[in-house]
């Protein structure tokens, strides 16, 4: 293991303890409240302190709406009401006063006082933006900052029902931030430093002490004997870095019991992928769920075919052949090599496990972000009812979708004269990506979520670069929790 591998960091990471109650007082205390704004104005971008060094957030007395599916107001359950935003400026002012202050470095509590209109709602949103404002992490010699660790709610003056729900409310928007959290880590990592020695490892980590959930990580050999080609045919280094993850939530081993019943589903792709089985598994989901994580290191794009020869042809796991005509700029080639590796992975989960449904999950294109910017992801399925389902349940966790078609039109731009299939057929890539995928998933219900747009986002230093965000991981979590 190389110098950088020693340096990356341990995974997951710890998120803080939040608990709540009634005040609680001592000179480790950090008192922060959350208030509702006055209709019409505009929302707190900073916290405030006042003389007391109270620091103070706002949050708006209307929501937003988040998905348009429904008219503002039908269901506000599925409206941005702030919290979020407010539980992740509360965390980032309190960080950056713990990174300088070597006393509440090492002792600090966190005490954010709730309004009397705070719903349970309000309480799983808040704990949401509190866990997910956590730096990312960083390559480096010297010992990381100091976080913020424990976060205590004051309940005083909350209605009853609402304080004799707030544990069940807070745990449960922790775990959704904690796979935000965790998928965001995983993907802030760089690619030529993450080897099938370094998933062994964080695969063990990611699942240490949690019944029901195990993993595997597949290496070289075992990709050869299964015919993965399509993924060793654009990973540089396949001994070090070519290999397979396999992530399984079943609740049935949870309780101890042995089977071999089928998953309800399937998930292909990156770092949100085990971070959501994660959060399943701490939420003791009723589901059976196999995640399925190609990995590549640094992907080698293919290179364009010169004019007058042939395209190159990879055979993936199961038969299928693909005729590799490679295009465009280096990015979006190598976003084709990672469709190709996925295909193989689709394959495999198809094959092997035969489940309900299959969901591939990554920033599969660019065309997707330029038809709907950095904030939405792309949803294609073809059950329009399984579409607006998902497009609900990712808005109230504050992730937008928007379903997007699979035409039949375009299937035969699929297809290709000397092979089963074309790794970029001709019309509009994004939907023609996800007709690739449906290719490789056999009876399956088939979702393809396209996350190139909000996959990643400004750094917020100005420096001109993004950083990865975990979108998805909560969609993904509230979709099968249940």
């Amino acid at each position: 293991m190389d110098g950088v591998l020693r340096m990356l960091p341990s995974l997951p990471r710890g998120i803080p303890e939040i608990t709540c109650g009634a005040t609680a007082s001592g000179s480790e205390v950090v008192d922060c409240r959350v208030q509702v704004l006055p209709t019409g104005s505009p929302a707190l971008s900073v916290v405030r302190a006042d003389g007391d060094g109270v620091r103070t957030v706002g949050v708006p007395s209307a929501p937003s709406p988040l998905s348009d599916f429904l008219a503002p107001g039908e269901d506000s359950r599925l409206s941005d009401d702030g919290w979020r935003t407010a539980g992740q400026l509360l965390i980032r002012e309190i960080t950056a006063m713990v990174e300088v202050h070597p006393v509440k470095a090492k002792r600090h509590l966190v005490q954010v006082r709730v309004p009397a209109s705070t719903t349970r709602r309000h309480l799983r949103n808040l704990a949401q933006g509190l866990v997910t404002a956590g730096r990312v992490p960083t390559v480096r010699h010297r010992s990381p900052a100091p976080t913020v660790r424990d976060i205590h709610i004051d309940l005083t003056g909350v209605p009853d029902q609402v304080a004799d729900a707030a544990p069940r409310e807070l745990a449960l928007g922790a775990a959704l931030g904690g796979a935000t959290a965790l998928a965001r880590d995983l993907d802030s990592l760089p690619d030529g430093a993450v080897s099938v020695e370094w998933w062994r490892q964080t695969a063990k980590d990611i699942t240490a002490g949690i019944p029901g959930l195990r993993t595997r990580v597949r290496g070289i050999n075992w990709l050869e004997r299964k015919g993965f080609r399509g993924l060793l045919s654009i990973c540089g280094d396949p001994v070090r870095y070519a290999g397979l993850v396999e992530v399984t939530w079943d609740p049935a081993a949870a309780e101890g019991e042995l089977t071999d019943m089928r998953p309800d589903a399937v998930l292909v792709g990156g770092a949100v992928v085990p971070a959501a089985l994660r959060a399943l598994a701490d939420l003791r989901s009723p589901r059976k769920i196999v995640g399925l994580v190609p990995v590549t290191g640094l992907p080698v794009a293919p290179q364009p075919v010169p004019s007058g020869r042939p395209a190159e042809i990879v055979e993936h796991c199961g038969g299928l052949t693909t005729s590799v005509n490679a295009s465009g700029d280096e990015d979006a080639r190598t976003r084709l090599a990672r469709r190709i590796a996925a295909a193989d992975a689709l394959a495999h989960g198809s094959h092997r496990y035969r489940p309900a449904q299959i969901i591939a999950v990554g920033a599969w294109t660019a065309a997707a972000e330029t038809a709907l910017g950095t904030g939405t992801g792309a949803l294609f399925t073809r059950d329009a009812d399984r579409a607006r389902r998902m497009t609900l349940r990712g808005a109230k966790v504050g992730e937008r979708w928007w379903p997007m078609p699979m035409p039949s039109y375009l299937e035969d731009a699929v297809d290709a004269e000397s092979t089963d299939l074309t790794a970029e057929p001709a019309g509009p890539a994004a939907p023609a990506a996800a007709l690739y995928f449906d290719r490789f998933t056999g009876d399956s219900e088939f979702t393809s979520l396209d996350i190139g747009g909000p996959s990643s986002a400004p750094d917020g230093r100005g420096s001109g670069g993004r950083v990865a965000t975990g979108f998805a991981a909560r969609s993904l979590v509230e979709w099968f929790r249940r």
